[in-house]
């Protein structure tokens, strides 16, 4: 048995969405700060956003974050192969660089052509996701076209605690991970260590020769937090994390004698300092400088004896001032950006590129009006100035009822690689730049919520490789992109049932030649439901995809497929949970990026240790 999304499976989808009698477990209480930079009431804010907390990560079992993420409204990803392997996300179908993805606050956004480095991050340093689907740019800056992901890592709090986890499943997967915080009034601090291995899949379907074998997966890692609090109002803060492993992948059976074991060594680290002052009674400053490190080295029939590699480095330096206006709040922040990359011999310019920029912000509401305001400009070392800015106007139609409208601008910087790699790259290239409309209407009752979100995002100046004949080419602004959709979401919770549904319309298009753009596929549904039993909670979730393409020219068809999934949780104590997950129930074979596998039927056990 498996589900296939057709259009009755749409409708059903859609009446769900819109039509559940259940209840919503998103607390009208939980706060974001992705959505304006300064915090606020996810009730409140004028934009599409999603809060993913802890009890959430925690309720979904083992998995990555590019598994959570995909089961979230308006994403896509596309993965070739197992876990580690080369992931994209896409967001309201806008690719993988053009979404921004911060840790703390940082960017991670690197080099790396083959999808992400959040596939590296673990689960067990997160404290809660934050996505913005939309624009972001007026606050953040480039590559925030698509919307932003925010992580935000866990925290040290008073007294001492530590917690931990361990678990076991299909595919020799083992995943642990350890941590103690604690502190007093004036120090918190926190450390954790973390490891996930897996034997994995064959990266290739129907893989031959030295391709056929297993392609495992390693990551272990660590992270350390300390704050100090001298005075109410006042901290002083550091933040570490690192993860380091090996991810192994298939070359496509080239050269087809080769006996190579193809594979990336790889680690991410991020590290920030912090000053957050209350100045005033409606002033508060914060000051953060930090680095950002992505490192990665091929073996590869086609690499050195000794590996090639490629690094990222991002250096933010930012100064956020929140000021609390008789009405509203106002926001004016600047920050410089640094992105070099290494080995500096691979391009044609070796001191990187560099931004500077200015933002301001204006919220606020009176009455049954809401609005936010926001405006950005960016310096660019390379191609100049660029303006961005955000316009958003909520209204409460009736105590259940409020509808929201926005347009905004964004733009993606050219990369590193497009601009100076010796080969393609062109240092001629233009920003991508984005335009997006956008409207809302939200249903709120006692616990429950449901929305509608339709969005017409378009995109000029696409860069693109263009073949100037055989392996030859360069880095163009070639073409223009149209992302229009369609988002329904309904959360809620009746007694011991919560149910979660989502359907996600979209039609991501090529305007010049009118073709759909690859691996988004236009309808994604899911259904998500659970009981309490006392201590035992069980779930079941279906999503459904429809059919894709693998390239913007339309070739290379994939089909549509239906996956269930089960999740168990059994709260032996107040303190100590066993937690199991299935995915994949029946098996279903499919695919989301052409000629490579995903995992068939997988199975997890583990057992999680909590202080309350």
């Amino acid at each position: 048995m498996s589900i296939r999304l057709t259009r009755t499976g749409c409708a059903v989808a859609i009446a769900l969405a819109c039509h559940s009698v259940f209840a919503a477990n998103q607390d009208e209480a939980a706060v974001i700060v992705t959505a304006t930079r300064i915090p606020a009431r996810v009730n409140e804010v004028i934009a599409d956003v999603t809060v993913i907390d802890r009890e959430e990560i925690e309720r979904n079992g083992q998995g990555t974050v590019a598994d959570l993420l995909a089961r979230q409204a308006g994403i896509q990803t596309a993965s070739s192969g197992g876990p580690g392997t080369a992931t994209s996300f896409y967001v309201r179908g806008a690719r993988a660089d053009q979404t921004k993805v911060l840790v703390d606050g940082m960017p991670i956004n690197s080099l790396d052509l083959s999808g992400s480095p959040l596939r590296y991050l673990p689960l067990a340093d997160i404290e809660r996701i934050e996505i913005l689907r939309g624009p972001g740019s007026a606050l953040y800056g480039a590559d925030a076209i698509g919307g932003v992901i925010q992580i935000f890592t866990r925290r040290g709090t008073p007294g001492l605690k530590a917690d931990g986890f361990i678990g076991y499943g299909t595919q020799e997967t083992f995943q642990t991970n350890a941590g103690v915080s604690g502190g007093n009034e004036q120090w918190l601090f926190r450390l954790e260590g973390n490891h996930l291995s897996s034997r994995g899949i064959s990266a290739q379907t129907n893989a031959s020769n030295r391709d056929a074998d297993k392609d495992p997966y390693r990551n272990s890692g660590g992270a350390a937090s300390l704050s100090f609090l001298p005075a109410q109002g006042h901290e002083l803060g550091l933040i570490y994390r690192q993860n380091e492993g090996r991810s192994h992948y298939d070359s496509g059976n080239v050269p087809a004698n080769g006996t190579t074991d193809d594979y990336t060594d790889f680690r991410t680290e991020q590290w920030q300092v912090f000053a957050k002052n209350r100045l005033s009674e409606s002033w508060t400053s914060k000051l953060q400088y930090g680095e950002t490190t992505d490192w990665q080295k091929n073996q590869a029939w086609w690499t050195p004896p000794q590996g090639s590699y490629l690094q990222t480095d991002n250096r933010l330096l930012s100064w956020q001032n929140d000021i609390a206006l008789p009405l509203g709040k106002v926001l004016l922040a600047a920050e410089r950006l640094e992105q070099e990359a290494s080995p500096t011999g691979s391009f044609t310019q070796s001191d990187g590129v560099s931004t500077n920029s200015v933002l301001a912000g204006w919220s606020g509401n009176y009455g049954a009006h809401r609005w936010q305001l926001s405006g950005r400009h960016d310096d660019h070392s390379e191609f100049g100035g660029e303006n961005t800015y955000a316009l958003a106007y909520g209204y409460q139609l009736t105590q259940q009822w409020r509808a929201h409208a926005s347009y905004g601008t964004a733009f993606k910087a050219p990369s590193l690689y497009q601009l100076y790699d010796p080969y393609s790259g062109n240092t001629q290239l233009q920003p991508e730049e984005a335009r997006n409309r956008e409207a809302a209407i939200i249903w709120e009752s006692g616990s429950q919520t449901a929305s509608a979100t339709y969005y017409l995002n378009r995109v000029e100046n696409m860069i693109d490789w263009v073949s100037s004949g055989g392996w030859s080419g360069a880095f163009q602004n070639v073409s223009k992109a149209r992302l229009e959709g369609l988002t329904l979401a309904y959360t809620g919770r009746y007694d011991d049932w919560t149910v979660r549904t989502t359907y996600d319309w979209l039609d991501a298009t090529n305007e010049d030649t009118d073709l759909q753009l690859g691996r988004r596929a236009r309808n994604k549904a899911l259904i998500a439901i659970s009981k309490s039993w006392g201590p035992l909670e069980t779930g079941i979730e279906l999503i459904g995809t429809g059919r894709r393409y693998d390239t913007n020219a339309e070739t290379g068809e994939m089909g549509g497929y239906g996956l269930t999934n089960l999740t168990a949780s059994y709260a032996v104590s107040k303190e100590v949970a066993i937690e199991g997950r299935v995915n994949n129930l029946f098996d279903k074979a499919y695919e989301t990026v052409r000629g490579y596998g995903t995992p068939g039927f997988n199975a997890f056990v583990g057992v999680r240790y909590t202080p309350r």
